[in-house]
């Protein structure tokens, strides 16, 4: 019986059943919760597509919409910080399970209304349950992986971002000339199924999967208190660096991925389809994106998370350029603009959570990883009501400068993160 440890074993010391046993479960966990969170995006995402049907048939302008959507940001930002805090000391196969039921239950009752108020209080509602998902899988994560790997291992659980993404915004687009409830109602559907799905196929951390424990003897969980958990957290000049170029960062994402919809059919005259089609590109070129990103910072720079975040940035700002410059019907250059936004957001967005977690240790990934998303989902809520906001006052160009400005600032932010990040004090390096 191999020696006790706090993790997984590299599979080049354990016997061969045992290897074999912990690479099953490793792939299995891998994929299953990014199957799982993928699901949790259709439940989401599907506002962004849904609002240019919600603004013809309810005739709430853009600043009213935008409220809806910062009423989740704010929830979800607050929800992903604390709800990664239980997240680190609880089961995270039936906690990821039941925030998944649960928004699936809520799209389907905003679907059944059309009031202002009910519609942004179910979507605020839906934004809690929906930051149950990522702290979950950010817990798996790190204790089926050692830190060597984050970047691969959390880049393919990262791209449930583009793959739900891209299907409920290519399919949001037809199911939106069917009534704009449809946009909530299947998913919603499809989401209450697959939380059985998830409860079938995840499992607990290796410490407590009986079915791992049998194969590969593990060292009891270690559990770190509230306070000691939060101190380690903030004290620490990097993770505080980390989130603030995440904020910078989540307006972007959420400015295009919100309000790009809107633009490309009132000034740049695609149909809803090719709307639709547009996004689905950012979110599949993300897929790209993310997973250089992971094998670049993984191979190439060793770990140096930082220099790579800066790098895409910077590429980022670039693109939002070149994306203004498209011209009116062009559905093929636009979502060729929109594919190159889409590998520069998602590249970094995944590092951000990698970062913090191997700074704060792996007893606090959900944590650390949910006080970054906290800061990302700040910038979310003013992408929401504050873009939507800047688009009815001052037009679209003053929209486009916002975004270049804050790709700009979040690449700053990212580079100073990395000035004495590998002497922090509260750095845990969990090596096998």
């Amino acid at each position: 019986m191999p020696a006790e440890t706090g993790e997984p074993l590299p599979l080049s010391v354990l016997p061969v059943a045992h290897a074999d046993a912990q690479r099953y479960w490793r792939r299995r966990i891998l994929w299953a919760a990014t199957v799982t969170y993928a699901i949790y995006y259709f439940c989401r995402v599907n506002i962004s597509i849904a609002i240019p049907f919600l603004q013809h048939s309810l005739g709430y302008s853009k600043t009213e919409l935008g409220l809806i959507v910062s009423g989740l940001q704010v929830v979800y930002g607050l929800g992903k910080f604390l709800n990664g805090l239980i997240a680190d000391r609880t089961n995270p196969r039936y906690f990821m399970a039941l925030g998944l039921l649960l928004s699936g239950v809520a799209n389907i009752v905003f679907s059944t209304s059309t009031a202002l108020t009910i519609l942004a209080l179910v979507w605020a509602l839906n934004g809690w349950f929906q930051s149950m998902g990522f702290p979950s899988g950010a817990r798996l994560l790190s204790h089926y992986y050692q830190p060597a790997e984050y970047g691969r291992s959390w880049s393919i659980f990262g791209c449930s971002h583009q793959v739900g993404a891209c299907i409920i915004l290519v399919s949001g687009g037809y199911l939106g000339m069917m009534g704009w409830r449809n946009i909530f109602r299947l998913p919603g559907l499809v989401a209450i199924v697959a939380a059985a799905g998830a409860v079938a196929v995840l499992a607990d951390v290796p410490q407590r999967n009986r079915a791992l424990s049998n194969y590969v003897r593990q060292a009891p969980l270690v559990s770190i208190g509230l306070g000691a958990g939060l101190s380690r957290i903030l004290i620490s000049r990097p993770i505080w660096a980390i989130a603030a170029g995440n904020l910078f960062l989540y307006i972007v994402r959420y400015g295009l991925l919100t309000w790009m919809a809107a633009f490309f059919i009132s000034e740049r005259r695609l149909s809803s389809v090719e709307a639709g089609w547009s996004l689905g590109a950012f979110e599949a070129f993300g897929i790209v994106g993310m997973l250089s990103a992971g094998w670049i910072s993984d191979i190439v720079f060793n770990g140096r998370r930082a220099l790579v975040m800066t790098a895409y940035m910077g590429a980022l700002a670039l693109s939002v350029v070149s994306l203004r410059l498209a011209p009116p019907g062009n559905a093929r250059l636009i979502a060729l603009g929109m594919a190159a936004c889409g590998f520069c957001v998602y590249g970094p967005l995944m590092l951000v959570s990698v970062s913090a977690a191997e700074l704060a240790g792996k007893e606090l990934a959900a944590s650390a990883s949910g006080f970054t998303g906290l800061f990302g989902y700040v910038g979310a809520t003013a992408a929401g009501v504050g873009i939507g906001a800047l688009a009815d006052d001052a037009g679209w160009t003053s929209v486009f400068f916002l975004l270049v400005a804050m790709s700009l600032m979040s690449a700053f932010c990212f580079a100073l993160s990395s000035r004495g990040a590998a002497l922090d004090p509260n750095r845990v390096d969990d090596k096998a």
